[in-house]
Formats: structure tokens, C-alpha cells, sequence
């Protein structure tokens, strides 16, 4: 196990082998949002890290539950078709190749799981991730 660098920061999109179960890496490769990275407990500060990251799919954009917002296929995100992320599922896991790979299109010289960003200075993302949060918050309320 080798850890990714740089760093991803929050609002990163990476491409991550999100977890189906806890503990196992899911089989499938697939984008996640970084809300929070940390230095990992068994390395250095400026050798590992742990973040954050909610599950995202491209399934079902069309129906979105509390918790849930879209963001459409850009250069910026680095998502190529419409995606939808969901912040009541998300899981902590070391920023390492085990559960994260190289993002496609980026070129074999200098691979790394950034694929992109949440673009938080387009009103209309903000607007959707703030509501998301919001909706999420409120549902755990009851």
C-alpha cells in the first residue's frame, strides 16, 4: 500500500473504489466528493492521509433524495456525464491505492485519483450542495 500525493483537498473529486461493504474496497471505480482530509495515524503528516468522501453515482440523476444533489459532466469536475452525490453515505478511508486509482483521461506520466472539482464558485453547484446539506439535516432531525 503506497499513499496518493499530492494530497486531495476538500471539494476534489476523485475516482475512488467506494466501499459496498465496510473495510472492503467496492469493485467498482467510480467518483467521490473529498469533504475532509486528515493526517493519517500510521504514517507521517506529509506521507498519508485519510478523507472523507461521499458515494456518487451517474444512476437515477433524475430522482434526488434529501442529502442528494447533481452536478452535470464537465472539464472542471472532471465528470463525464451528469452525477449525482450523496452526503448521508459517506465513509473514511486512507488517501492510498488500495481504495483509490488513477482517473481516466489524465495521462499515464503523472497518474493520480483527482479527476476534478466541486466548482463551489458556480452559484447554481453551491445553491444544490448547500440545499443538500440542508435537506440531510433536517431529515436526521426527525
Amino acid at each position: 500500500m503506497s499513499y496518493w500525493k499530492p494530497f486531495p483537498k476538500s471539494g476534489d473529486i476523485v475516482h475512488c473504489r467506494f466501499p459496498d461493504e465496510v473495510g472492503v474496497p467496492g469493485p467498482k471505480e467510480r467518483p467521490a466528493l473529498v469533504l475532509q482530509v486528515e493526517a493519517a495515524v500510521d504514517a507521517a503528516p506529509d506521507e498519508g492521509c485519510v478523507v472523507s468522501v461521499a458515494y456518487a453515482t451517474s444512476q437515477d440523476t433524475s430522482k434526488v433524495y434529501p442529502g442528494e444533489f447533481v452536478v452535470g459532466a464537465s472539464s472542471k469536475s472532471g465528470l463525464t456525464v451528469d452525477t449525482k452525490f450523496d452526503l448521508a453515505n459517506i465513509h473514511r478511508l486512507p488517501f492510498d491505492d488500495k481504495w483509490f486509482a488513477p482517473a481516466p483521461g489524465k495521462g499515464k506520466a503523472t497518474p493520480h485519483p483527482r479527476r476534478g472539482l466541486l466548482d463551489l464558485k458556480n452559484l447554481e453547484i453551491k445553491k444544490k450542495f448547500q440545499a443538500a446539506l440542508t435537506e440531510l439535516r433536517e431529515q436526521q432531525k426527525t
